[in-house]
């Protein structure tokens, strides 16, 4: 079955006596990416207890030479129809494995268009919010912590301020696992929302973008239906509606042997919510061995979205050093991974870290205390040459949280004389 995905769219920081370099930061190459893709789905694999899939050659090629298809052809999708294309693969992402060199039977793919990482210097932010994305869109979470999955690859092609992303996942049907919730038991920092994905699993109930992040209970084999699937606000006890998508209502949860419930509006920051799936579950299928089953835990989303706390020189200072440190802190911890100078911020939003501009636009090179802690809430960074006197300059920043989200901002400053 071929997944379909169309979602478009922190450390008290150990100050060093000495500037770190950058090389550590930025620039990461496809071959990081891919590696990055791998303990990406790794890390969420064994947060419920499945074992670690190995990504291939021949599924990296094949996720790769498909986004390059599609940001250069327009086709934005898992099939490739445009035969004549010098891009052009095989039609499907099967045709596409097999090609090079990939045996197994079962190929499915997830892919992901957005700017994110498509201008400037490039950092882990595109990789990372494609798989969180993927993990938060209900019918492209299946393949990611599937046990029946073994293999991987990734693929992602920039061009033109845009960025294609492809997972191929190689399955073996006789693999075995354990069920699988998530968000899983007392999860924290849950995502609060699906913005889109198609197919549009609540479609058929007249429903719509954006729902509330999807909860799942998986098997992968076998049978299962439910008799009630309810959530409810812990603080109150309020019952939240939603959809429920079973094997009897949809294909991909037959598919999966799966229960989801889709809340019907975005949940609350930094709020927990109980979960509790009840009905009837058979391992090989027959009715004669139908088991009853009630599953209830718990989950808690993530905070609301932070900002600049404070920064040093405060906005609109006057008579500042003319090599200052300039530190800025945050209200929630940040991927220090996107703390990088990039002389694009400030010009395109989709590009990813810190710029200092002059009042006449020039752009003025910074270095960085390169962060200790992965989830910085501050950061260090100062001019490589001194600053022009009685001059205004403005620090731009576009940074990720620790959940994927954007924070931009600037700070303006005027030197002394």
């Amino acid at each position: 079955m071929i997944n379909r995905v169309h979602l478009c769219l922190s450390l008290c920081l150990a100050l060093l006596a000495l500037l770190a370099p950058r090389a550590a930061l930025a620039g990461v190459s496809i071959a990081d990416e891919q590696a990055r893709a791998l303990s990406e789905v790794n890390r969420y694999r064994q947060s419920v207890g499945l074992p670690a899939v190995t990504a291939t050659t021949a599924l990296n090629t094949a996720a790769r030479k498909h986004a390059v298809y599609m940001l250069e052809t327009g086709e934005m999708d898992h099939y490739e129809t445009q035969e004549n294309s010098p891009y052009y693969v095989a039609y499907s992402p099967y045709g596409r494995a097999r090609l090079f060199g990939y045996s197994n039977s079962s190929i499915s793919e997830n892919i992901r268009w957005s700017s994110e990482g498509a201008v400037g210097t490039r950092t882990y932010v595109g990789v990372d919010n494609a798989v969180q994305w993927w993990m938060a869109a209900i019918y492209h979470r299946f393949a990611i912590i599937s046990p029946r999955t073994e293999n991987i690859g990734y693929g992602v092609y920039y061009k033109a301020g845009k960025a294609a992303q492809v997972m191929d996942f190689g399955t073996d049907y006789s693999r075995t696992g354990p069920m699988v919730r998530w968000p899983r038991p007392n999860q924290r920092g849950v995502d609060t929302s699906l913005d889109g994905e198609s197919p549009n699993p609540v479609a058929q109930f007249g429903g719509d973008f954006p729902t509330g992040y999807p909860v799942s209970i998986t098997w992968y084999r076998g049978t299962v239906r439910y008799t009630s699937i309810q959530m409810v606000r812990v603080s109150d006890g309020k019952v939240i509606p939603g959809y429920r998508l079973s094997p009897q209502n949809d294909d991909f949860h037959r598919w999966s042997t799966s229960l989801s419930f889709i809340p019907k509006d975005p949940l609350d920051h930094s709020t927990t919510y109980r979960v509790t799936f009840s009905g009837f579950y058979s391992p090989t299928g027959s009715t004669s061995d139908e088991r009853s089953f009630s599953y209830t835990w718990s989950f808690t989303t993530q905070p609301p979205q932070g900002n600049l706390r404070s920064s040093s020189p405060a906005n609109g200072s006057t008579g500042v050093a003319l090599t200052p440190t300039i530190k800025l802190y945050f209200e929630r911890g940040l991927r220090s991974y996107t703390l990088v100078p990039d002389s694009a911020v400030g010009s395109y939003r989709q590009a990813v870290g810190l710029s200092l501009r002059r009042s006449d636009g020039t752009n003025v090179a910074i270095d960085v205390v390169e962060p200790t802690d992965p989830y910085t809430t501050s950061v260090s960074l100062r001019p490589v040459n001194a600053l022009s006197p009685n001059t205004w300059y403005t620090l731009y920043y576009q940074v990720y949280d620790r959940w994927g989200r954007p924070v931009r901002g600037q700070v303006r400053f005027a030197t002394g004389g």
